[in-house]
């Protein structure tokens, strides 16, 4: 090749690399801002709803509570429970260490079922550990079609409390699964509990009791449901259009029983089971003095709310107990100790984003209120126990 020639071929090749850096640079390194939305959006937006975990970029006051300011009271959990509610079991020793770094002096296992299953829980949690573990009973729903029910089952509680139960569990299978021999679901308010209910009063004992669920459990699990991924994962907690009582139903029969036995403690299990209608909580606390509630696994119902939460805990602040429903290790004590003691913006609840993509925000309550949240409500309905333990 002359020199002519490659001075030629040098001109070409810069010519071309010109033209592609031209081509580049429109798309790459010089975009030009657009101030319409890009028509071809939804083509793009490909990430699945499961995929996307946004990192929040709000620069906020961090404050982490690692130890509750008073002692606690932890009266909603299923640590090591008869019915293996939470899956494997914990090793007690290690449980205990998890609540002394967290400043819980004592946890409720609600679901102790009963007799000999009751009787291990008592004899490996309550026994060894005097003071850090309460233990709940349950009831027999098989024995439903039994013509003496209700004489079975008041016997099978006084043996309960016998064998040291301080409480009465009933979960949300009463009203939503329990069914007679006919397949007819037996209603919350069936007089053939009349009887325990009146014995529990007698003993001194509470029933802790969870009837429905989340609202959104009662509506259709469409793009309008905010619980949709909850409802996706664990679709048989969907209660919608598959022959069940609505869901104010439901609050109706479990208010009925509340009103017709006064003299026995009702502990409306997660916020009555409807946080996310205080107004109507607030309305059932004002007229059912027997009826108190705890907000376990209900932090991030009370938590989007802050303002209207506060004005209820300082309302109810003697009928209000502490309950996480949740594994008691430090960190999710850490996260519900957050929620309550300080005034911390935008942070995730315990369990994000399992029952909604929102954030919380601390309440901070005085101490006033923390120190009856915390134990002091709880302490008074248990000083009521009249039951022997063996």
């Amino acid at each position: 090749m002359t020199h002519k020639q490659t001075r030629q071929f040098r001109l070409l090749h810069f010519a071309a690399m010109c033209i592609a850096v031209a081509n580049f640079l429109p798309s790459a390194c010089a975009q030009e801002i657009q101030y319409k939305e890009d028509p071809n959006a939804d083509k793009r937006m490909t990430l699945r709803l499961k995929d996307w975990d946004p990192v929040p970029r709000v620069h906020l006051p961090v404050h982490e509570v690692s130890r509750a300011k008073f002692y606690v009271i932890d009266v909603h959990n299923h640590v090591d429970d008869a019915q293996g509610v939470n899956g494997e079991e914990v090793p007690p020793a290690e449980v205990v260490k998890g609540m002394d770094e967290a400043n819980v002096k004592t946890i409720v296992i609600l679901t102790g079922m009963w007799g000999d299953k009751l009787q291990r829980v008592v004899d490996k949690m309550v026994k060894p550990y005097p003071g850090r573990f309460m233990v709940f009973a349950q009831m027999d729903w098989s024995k439903i079609d039994d013509p003496n029910f209700s004489q079975e089952m008041v016997a099978q509680l006084d043996d309960a409390v016998e064998r040291g139960a301080r409480g009465l569990k009933i979960l949300k299978d009463w009203g939503l699964g329990v069914r007679d021999k006919n397949g007819k679901l037996v209603p919350i308010d069936d007089p053939r509990m009349d009887p325990v209910w009146e014995e529990c009063g007698r003993l001194g004992i509470p029933v802790a009791i969870h009837s429905t669920d989340p609202e959104a459990f009662f509506t259709p699990t469409d793009a309008k449901n905010e619980r949709y991924e909850e409802l996706m994962h664990n679709p048989t907690w969907s209660f919608y259009d598959h022959g069940f009582p609505d869901k104010q139903t439901l609050l109706e029969e479990r208010n009925h029983i509340v009103a017709k036995h006064p003299r026995t403690t009702f502990i409306a299990l997660h916020v009555a089971n409807w946080p996310e209608n205080l107004d109507a909580v607030s309305e059932w606390l004002r007229t059912y003095p027997n009826m108190y509630v705890e907000f376990g696994a209900r932090e991030a119902e009370l938590g989007r709310q802050p303002r209207r939460a506060r004005e209820f805990f300082t309302e109810f602040q003697d009928r209000i107990l502490f309950g996480t429903d949740s594994e008691p290790v430090p960190a999710m004590y850490a996260n519900y100790f957050r929620w309550l003691e300080t005034t911390d913006e935008y942070f995730p609840y315990w369990g994000y984003p399992g029952q909604g993509r929102w954030m919380i925000y601390g309440m901070g309550l005085p101490d006033s209120i923390l120190a009856k949240v915390y134990h002091g409500n709880a302490e008074k309905i248990f000083a009521g126990s009249k039951g022997a333990k063996r």
